[in-house]
């Protein structure tokens, strides 16, 4: 049926195309600005390429409801009017857009309608008229976002493409590095070091293969500062990595010097909070993937389409729910991308790969097989509700949601271990293991109601500072325990002492291959302590100086204890072989005083032997190190 003069069906596909870029547009400008003002965490929280494929998805998005606009038009001719159908697609465009500001859905749309009315009015009396402004318009964003799109994202890829074929000769006697991370995974969850549930028979598979290290001790415990440590061997106090989330430029990283002896690397990130490109730990990596880009993914970077996803599309898959909203993968598709990308590069070239884990961290939603394996599994839209919000600092629960919650953990730990399994059984079906150190850990614990804390990043007691180890090498042996507590500050000087390239790269620290002695490293040598650190917010302003000094916190593990001592000079002992809970301070014994002194004295070794950085030196360290002399040896004054 011809279309009447006055009904908007033959020229309403391409104006909603226009409309809808705008409105991505308008939402690119919303997530930028976002990150400069309400945002707490100050990040994008998207993809490196929102600002094309959030524009793409609104313009997908009102080419439908143009298309629905022109066929309602042709059905019912003369019953739709070009002022009523602008109005309704330039009220979606802004809306779709306004969604990413923090007001309820119904007051974004009250002032997308508000707004759409004037506009509405001159896209009918002027749009309608002028097809030919219609077709230069849709151009000229189209322009834009192709233009977008090769600045971010093509350019990586040439950057890539050309970074891989400028690469040096690599040693011929160089072996590949995989370090495997799992997000949130505490020792004294699995199975593998003596925790009666099966979590991770995988995990002691493997590690009768290598070295398996029962007291690693993580740097900070919680995620940016660990990962910093991972990949640069610097304390945190060293680069201040626990109050700038972005790693310093000019701190070398174990990917960049790898690179530069010839080295593919490449690196897949589940933590897309604070592993992604935003916090500068994609430096080195020829090839990095955060958040994956994907068709679901990419309608999750908009504020419309995530909450479409999570409340209509997989309302009832809570498991799918967590990684939309986190716009990130679980552990299978994660080995996906990595066989994926191993598949396609250089074999003549050896690599190193880092891969993130994400799936033991909050929210505890586990695959549906793995969902009540250990103990309670959600009976309901409450329990998953719960779980899905547990993290909030605000949430109240009882007991059964507690033992829920450490039931669901334990369900996501067998689930990474299951990926670890079938991830290092395919490499070493491939060969590729023959040549390959592999090391298995993770960037700090989890609480479950020890010490009155649940979560992380609240203290350096055990559960959140003690985290698995294990290496798997060809210049590793067999079944080694390691017993000496470690540091993972070591990683990057043991990942290239593995590699052989020892003499050609250095970084801060030991390599830990010192304690089995291994054919590339001198037996007996030292490793770094077993150092924790976590400190207060700076931008908490309700804190005053006393409760900022309490926050503070250092840990040593050392000759069976583990002592804690915070900025008022508090101080505990626990004896870990005995005592693996803490629950006992052994501070004020007068037969733990010998201890509690050698303690205090390796603790200042540390702090003297390398100065933290200025501002860090300025806000608390130097004062924290005067307290701690004063306990340590008295009467003796300062350097």
């Amino acid at each position: 049926m011809p279309a009447t003069p006055s009904s908007p069906a033959p020229r309403m596909i391409l104006p909603s195309m226009a409309l809808g870029l705008c409105g991505g547009f308008l939402e690119v400008g919303l997530i930028v600005l976002r990150k400069y003002s309400w945002n707490e965490s100050s990040s994008f929280e998207a993809g490196s390429d929102f600002a094309w494929t959030v524009p793409l998805v609104h313009m997908g998005t009102l080419s439908l409801v143009g298309l629905a606009i022109a066929i309602a038009g042709r059905i019912l001719p003369g019953r739709i009017s070009p002022r009523a159908a602008s109005w309704l697609v330039v009220t979606l465009a802004l809306w779709l857009a306004l969604l990413r500001l923090p007001l309820y859905g119904a007051a974004t749309f009250l002032l997308a309608a508000g707004l759409a009315r004037p506009s509405g009015l001159w896209l009918a009396r002027m749009v309608f008229r002028s097809p030919r402004r219609t077709v230069l318009a849709l151009s000229v964003l189209m322009g834009l976002l192709v233009s977008l799109a090769a600045i971010t994202s093509v350019r990586w890829a040439f950057r890539e493409r050309t970074t891989r074929a400028a690469l040096p000769l690599a040693p011929s006697s160089a072996r590949n590095v995989l370090l495997i991370v799992w997000d949130t995974v505490r020792a004294s969850s699995l199975s593998a070091y003596g925790y009666p549930r099966e979590t991770t028979p995988n995990l002691q598979r493997w590690a009768r293969r290598g070295v398996r290290f029962d007291r690693a001790a993580v740097t900070a415990p919680w995620t940016f500062p660990s990962h910093a440590s991972f990949l640069t061997g610097e304390w945190p106090f060293r680069i201040n990595s626990q109050w700038e989330h972005h790693l310093d430029p000019s701190v070398p990283t174990l990917s960049a010097a790898l690179a530069s002896r010839g080295y593919e690397t490449a690196g897949f990130a589940a933590n897309t909070s604070f592993c992604s490109y935003e916090n500068g730990l994609n430096r080195g990596f020829l090839h990095y993937e955060d958040y994956p880009l994907t068709p679901t993914s990419a309608l999750g970077r908009t504020a419309a389409g995530n909450w479409l996803l999570r409340q209509v599309a997989y309302r009832d898959d809570y498991f799918e729910q967590k990684w939309i909203e986190r716009q990130s993968r679980d552990g299978a598709r994660l080995n996906e991308a990595f066989l994926r990308w191993l598949a396609g590069r250089r074999v003549d070239r050896p690599f190193f790969a880092f891969l993130n884990y994400y799936d033991a961290h909050d929210p505890y939603i586990p695959p549906r097989a793995f969902a009540g394996r250990f103990g309670t599994r959600p009976q309901g839209p409450a329990d998953e509700e719960f779980l899905m919000q547990f993290a909030r600092p605000t949430r109240n629960f009882g007991l059964r949601e507690a033992v829920l919650a450490r039931d669901c953990y334990d369900d996501c730990i067998a689930s990474l271990d299951d990926q670890l399994g079938r991830l290092l059984g395919e490499l070493d079906r491939l060969g590729t293991l023959a040549n390959t150190t592999v090391i298995v850990t993770s960037d700090h614990g989890e609480a479950f109601g020890e010490h009155g804390r649940f979560g992380h990043g609240g203290s350096v007691y055990m559960e959140e500072v003690w985290v698995p180890l294990v290496i798997v090498s060809p210049d590793a042996p067999a079944g080694r325990t390691i017993a000496e507590p470690v540091s993972l500050r070591d990683l990057p000087a043991t990942a290239v002492d593995l590699a052989g390239l020892r003499e050609e790269l250095r970084f801060p620290g030991h390599s830990l291959a010192t304690c089995w002695g291994g054919e590339r490293s001198v037996p007996g040598g030292p490793v770094s302590y077993a150092f924790s650190e976590l400190v207060y917010d700076p931008k908490a302003v309700e804190l005053d100086d006393a409760r900022k000094s309490r926050r503070l916190k250092f840990s040593m593990m050392a000759g069976g204890h583990h002592y804690v001592r915070d900025g008022l000079g508090g101080e505990q002992l626990f004896e870990v072989g005995r005592d693996p809970q803490e629950t006992f301070d052994r501070a004020a014994e007068a037969d733990s005083q010998p201890s509690l002194a050698a303690c205090r004295g390796l603790l200042l070794k540390q702090l003297d032997a390398e100065r933290g950085a200025g501002i860090i030196e300025d806000a608390y360290l130097r004062r924290f190190r005067d307290s701690l002399r004063s306990a340590a040896m008295p009467g003796r004054p300062g350097p």
